[in-house]
């Protein structure tokens, strides 16, 4: 099918690109995006395009322009209530589903390549993700919600780095895509890490790292799977008190959709 061809201006591209790197967790709450005038010489674009587009991200709450030494362009934290998430999954169920189909089909053939073709540095980067999303699981001196963002951030470049060590561009793609259309701003919701957050993560790294492909897709169904039963649980109301009880596991995929998916298992 021919479809009508969209001419986007220069500042929806922009938006579309920060907005993608927030969602992926490129940039965690607190951060600060890159100098107006480093965007425009990276983008390539006018400092007027960056700034246009950045007055889309501001109306998003994605985003805010703060004054002083620290200030700067700040990724803000998500606001969302409980209430407003329920209404988000309500309105994005179907899509939700879709993209966790394609994650499986996607990322299990992403897992048994990277246990294939992963380098040396490639593990080095995902051993790297997970002792950070170790040290999440601890608390150490983080407050819970700082803890959670550090947690997606990592988890997102676990899964990232996943991809790109499968070899295949496509895949790659595809394992951004879905993890972009994953996000939700959850954070408000599931405050806490469950205790077996990190566990399928680990047994994915082993699994990659002894080069046992069969193992490594296995490990990634299941870490799908998990996610997916937990933001079913939340799709269908749980009790509150039962709902605090299990706390939000990883934050994937990264969405509705928009990463960062929800779960106890994974990220």
């Amino acid at each position: 099918m021919i479809h009508k061809i969209h001419h986007a201006p220069a500042w929806e591209l922009v938006a579309d690109q920060l907005r993608r790197a927030i969602h992926l967790g490129r940039f965690l709450p607190g951060h600060r995006l890159p100098a107006e005038r480093e965007l425009a010489t990276q983008l390539g674009v006018s400092r007027t395009t960056v700034r246009d587009a950045i007055r889309v991200l501001e109306s998003e709450a994605l985003v805010e322009s703060r004054r002083g030494p620290s200030g700067g362009l700040v990724v803000l934290r998500s606001e969302t209530s409980p209430s407003d998430l329920r209404t988000a999954l309500e309105r994005g169920a179907k899509q939700l589903e879709d993209v966790f189909e394609f994650r499986l089909a996607n990322e299990s053939a992403c897992a048994r390549l990277a246990a294939q073709r992963r380098t040396a540095s490639q593990l080095h980067v995902m051993a790297q993700a997970l002792t950070v999303m170790d040290r999440c699981m601890t608390g150490g001196d983080d407050p819970a919600d700082m803890a959670v963002s550090k947690f997606r951030g990592a988890d997102s470049e676990f899964h990232l780095t996943i991809g790109l060590a499968a070899g295949n561009p496509l895949l790659q793609a595809a394992v951004e895509d879905a993890r972009a259309a994953m996000f939700l701003p959850i954070g408000a919701v599931f405050a806490h890490l469950e205790p077996t957050a990190n566990a399928l993560h680990r047994e994915l790294f082993e699994a990659i790292e002894s080069r046992d492909g069969e193992r490594a897709a296995a490990a990634m169904v299941a870490h799908i799977e998990g996610t997916r039963d937990s933001v079913r649980e939340v799709f269908e109301g749980l009790p509150a008190a039962h709902r605090r009880e299990r706390s939000a596991g990883s934050v994937s995929g990264s969405t509705p959709p928009t990463a960062s998916g929800i779960g106890g298992r994974d990220g």
